[in-house]
């Protein structure tokens, strides 16, 4: 993979002869939240002309048809860049302690993700500083041990007045590509994110070391454009494939209400698509 800043706040980022220019949307796929099935997102996806997409390594793991999905989601490896979730996001909301890195790995095992992001080491308040930097580390290596292709985003958690130490110091340890930071543990209001953004994008610049920072869970426009500013690079949700985004405010709509607002995209522009809601059409009506 290849990283090089195209200006003092853009990354140009190529990995197997796809590139991405930030800031960049990721579209994220989730079971958690979902009218279609995985298969169903991803064509749309594609269909649409854009070339990333996420989705978990959880609900491929669960999928009755495992293979057939992996094969699904590799069919256009060449064209479109593959983000593998780590799963924990979904093993949290279904309530499913049984989830591993093992059963994780199995899924690496067997995928070609281009992107994957390290197992999570979540902060708790009667764990030392120390300790779960260690532990993050641990946890990034083993990610990256296991994964046969592509590249491992550091994923890191932390609370909100420590981030910007954390980070830097795993950095500094091991040096990754990207590093990951879940948005609901930046603050509380969006200028304490954007704040902590910014503190980290600091530190960051301290290690002299040319590294992106990928918002985990960040989709609504307002809130990239702030958090951009602030030095921030790639995000990814779940809100583009549940709500509307009205393309001359920002503003999040319901899919019913997008007969009121004039849009030119290629999601809107697709047969049927702009008339129907999605959960309440078949694959071959919206892609027909």
């Amino acid at each position: 993979m290849y990283i090089t800043k195209k200006s003092e706040r853009s990354f140009f980022i190529e990995t197997d002869g796809k590139s991405i220019e930030t800031p960049f949307f990721v579209p994220a796929v989730s079971s958690m939240k979902a009218n279609w099935n995985i298969s169903e997102y991803v064509d749309l996806i594609k269909r649409i002309g854009y070339n990333s997409f996420l989705v978990s390594a959880y609900d491929v793991f669960e999928h009755k048809d495992r293979e057939a999905l992996m094969k699904h989601l590799s069919r256009n490896i060449d064209k479109q860049i593959f983000f593998l979730d780590n799963g924990n996001f979904e093993a949290y909301w279904y309530k499913d302690k049984a989830w591993t890195l093992n059963k994780f790995k199995k899924i690496l095992d067997d995928s070609y993700p281009d992107f994957s992001f390290s197992f999570d080491i979540f902060w708790k308040k009667d764990k030392s500083f120390a300790r779960h930097i260690k532990e993050t580390i641990t946890s990034i290596a083993k990610t990256a041990g296991m994964q046969k292709s592509g590249t491992t985003i550091a994923l890191i958690h932390s609370e909100s007045e420590t981030f910007p130490d954390i980070v830097r110091k795993i950095v500094n340890s091991v040096n990754p590509e990207i590093v990951a930071i879940p948005e609901r543990e930046l603050g509380s209001s969006i200028f304490e994110k954007a704040q902590t953004i910014k503190n980290i994008r600091l530190e960051l610049d301290k290690t002299k070391q040319n590294v992106p920072i990928h918002v985990l869970g960040a989709g609504n426009p307002i809130s990239i454009l702030m958090y951009t500013l602030c030095g921030a690079d790639i995000y990814d949700a779940l809100d583009w494939s549940n709500v509307f985004v009205n393309p001359n405010s920002g503003q999040f709509l319901n899919f019913s209400q997008k007969d009121l607002v004039e849009c030119e995209c290629e999601a809107c522009k697709l047969k049927k698509y702009s008339l129907r809601v999605p959960g309440y059409v078949s694959q071959s009506a919206i892609l027909s």
